[in-house]
């Protein structure tokens, strides 16, 4: 249990990034999802072997799940702004159209 609590964090970090990237939030609720699974195995583990063990997928399982959690956010505002005009509702990838945005604007100033 100690291996699959690690690994979850582990890929709760790496889909709730690059899921938040390429399938929006739906990507980053996955990695929510494994985070939060990552943190109770974690946590029942230190239980079990009174604290020894459990710790770094607990670690990882939070910090998936804050990475999440901010492309979750990132999503959801993007898609709520703009979501008649960008296409697929709150993705950050090609879909979204807000690189373009940047660019045009950013091209304004330089």
């Amino acid at each position: 249990m100690v291996v699959a609590s690690l690994i979850l964090g582990i890929c709760s970090i790496v889909i709730g990034f690059l899921g938040g990237i390429l399938w929006g939030f739906i990507g980053a609720l996955i990695g929510i999802a494994c985070g939060v699974v990552a943190i109770v195995l974690g946590i029942n583990v230190k239980n079990q072997t009174n604290g020894q063990k459990g710790t770094p997928a607990v670690i990882t399982g939070i910090i998936g799940c804050a990475v999440a959690g901010i492309f979750f956010i990132g999503c959801l505002a993007c898609g709520s702004k703009c979501a008649g005009s960008y296409g697929k509702w709150g993705y950050v990838g090609g879909t979204c159209k807000a690189s373009s945005d940047i660019s045009s604007a950013l091209s304004k100033w330089y």
